[in-house]
Order: structure tokens, then C-alpha cells, then sequence
């Protein structure tokens, strides 16, 4: 596996979006500091219900944040400041069920894991220069689509060196997702490759395991949603669909429960 993601320390220093030129992907459930032109991120709030901190998995250590992105009283909550790029954050812990990180400091709250990495394994991003991308681990099967052929890269980038290209329906084994990009990482041949996300799709259905010590299955695709059961760790499931980052599958009741993919791997069979 490679990389992960947190944050520590804060800053309280506000910022607006709105008229930002440069676009990255982003993950679908929130958008928050590198967006299309116009949006705010001022206007994303929900009710997401608050954590407890013995609801948190213990991390306890020093990120970095690789981009602007808000802190919040809790997941998609009431903005409380912004964290900065390139700055040291302590964190003190991360959501069982989703993908956002508690930080201790002036202000203490929230940040989008997306945007932090740990500070043993930050790089500041260059243009056509291999291993120094920040990626966040990410352990499945997909399928080329929506493209004849996709070019395989050796850098995250259109100017990256291409090693082969990929026809439609084509598996490729996907290890990452480099930060604040829209490029998966994945394995060819043994070597570290580079693949646009618009062409790659989750394969399913797959067989996944848990790799959280303990994961909350919700109802629905939807950090409020009811929690239904719990995955321990190691404990295996026949993946249907991915919506928007939370995986569907069948509990042995018939029920229908979702877990966030952040925490599932792939089971080579």
C-alpha cells in the first residue's frame, strides 16, 4: 500500500473559492478548495452528525495539508477556518465511516482527508518528476471505459511518458488516488504507472475485506444514514456497486448496507 492521509496544528484563516481558474478532480462526496470556476465552498454544509472522540480511530500525529480546505465543527459541518498548504497539522484521529480527520490545535475540528498527507511522506508536487506525488490509498479492481484505449503513464500528467495504452474493458489493479488530480495509480508490469480517472471503473461486483479495526455498514450511501452493523477487520464481503465512494453490499439478513471505500481493499481471488 502506499501513502496515507491526515492532518495536525491549525490555522484559522478563511478563504472563498469563487472565481478559482485552476480545476483538479476532486472526491464526489464534497468539494472544497480547488474547484470549477464560481463555487464556494462556503455553501456546503450539512447536519452531519458530530464524533465523539472515542468514536475516532487514534492517529496522533504530525500532516501536512496539500491544499486549501476548510476545517469544520464536525464532517460537512459549520466552517471553522481553513488549513494551509504546505503547513504541519497535528491530527488526533480519524472517522471510522468517512473520509475526514479531527485536528487538534488553536482551532480544533475537521479537514477533508483528501487534502492531507503525512508529513513523512509529503512531496511538493513537480511537473514530469516520478515519486513525488502525494496519493492516498486506494486497493481495487477497475475496468477501462469510455475510451478505445487509454495511455498509461510513467507521471500523473498529460505530459507524462507513456509506457503502453489499455484497451476498453481492459482490468487494471488501482493502488491510489493522487491528490488533488484526477489520476489513479496503479501497478503495470511492477512498475508505478499513472491512469486518468475518467477512464477507469470500479469492477463489479469484487470481493472485498475490512481493513479498519471496526467499520460502520449505514443504511444508505450517506455518512447520516443509520448505522446497521459494523465490519471488523479482515471480515470479507461480495461488493455490488460504488456510489460515490461508499460501497454496496448484501448483509446476511438481506439487507442492504454501505461502507466507505477508504477502508475496503480488494481480495485477490
Amino acid at each position: 500500500m502506499n501513502k496515507r492521509i491526515m492532518a495536525g496544528i491549525m490555522t484559522g484563516v478563511m478563504f472563498s473559492v469563487a472565481g478559482q481558474t485552476v480545476a483538479f478532480a476532486m472526491p464526489g462526496d464534497i468539494k472544497e478548495a480547488v474547484m470549477e470556476s464560481g463555487y464556494n465552498a462556503y455553501d456546503h454544509t450539512n447536519s452531519y452528525a458530530n464524533y465523539s472522540d472515542s468514536d475516532l480511530i487514534s492517529i496522533q500525529g504530525y500532516y501536512v495539508a496539500t491544499a486549501q480546505a476548510m476545517i469544520r465543527q464536525s464532517p460537512f459541518g459549520e466552517i471553522y477556518g481553513s488549513v494551509t498548504p504546505g503547513q504541519e497539522y497535528y491530527v488526533v484521529g480519524e472517522c471510522a465511516d468517512c473520509m475526514w480527520y479531527k485536528i487538534s490545535g488553536d482551532v480544533s475540528g475537521y479537514v477533508y482527508a483528501a487534502y492531507l498527507v503525512p508529513k513523512s511522506d509529503y512531496f511538493v508536487p513537480a511537473i514530469n518528476t516520478e515519486q513525488t506525488w502525494n496519493v492516498r490509498d486506494l486497493n481495487m479492481k477497475m475496468t477501462v471505459t469510455n475510451t478505445s484505449a487509454v495511455h498509461v503513464r510513467r507521471a500523473p500528467s498529460v505530459t507524462g511518458e507513456i509506457i503502453t495504452a489499455l484497451s476498453e474493458g481492459e482490468e487494471v489493479h488501482v493502488t491510489g488516488n493522487v491528490l488533488n488530480t484526477e489520476w489513479y495509480e496503479c501497478k503495470y508490469n511492477g512498475e508505478t504507472a499513472y491512469i486518468c480517472d475518467d477512464y477507469l471503473t470500479p469492477e463489479l461486483p469484487q470481493t472485498m475485506a475490512c481493513t479498519a479495526k471496526k467499520l460502520n455498514v449505514r443504511a444508505a450511501a450517506d455518512g447520516n444514514s443509520p448505522v446497521i452493523g459494523t465490519l471488523n477487520h479482515g471480515d470479507k464481503e461480495r461488493i455490488s456497486a460504488d456510489e460515490n465512494g461508499w460501497l454496496r453490499f448484501s448483509l446476511p439478513d438481506g439487507r442492504i448496507g454501505y461502507v466507505s471505500d477508504e477502508y475496503m481493499a480488494v481480495v485477490d481471488q
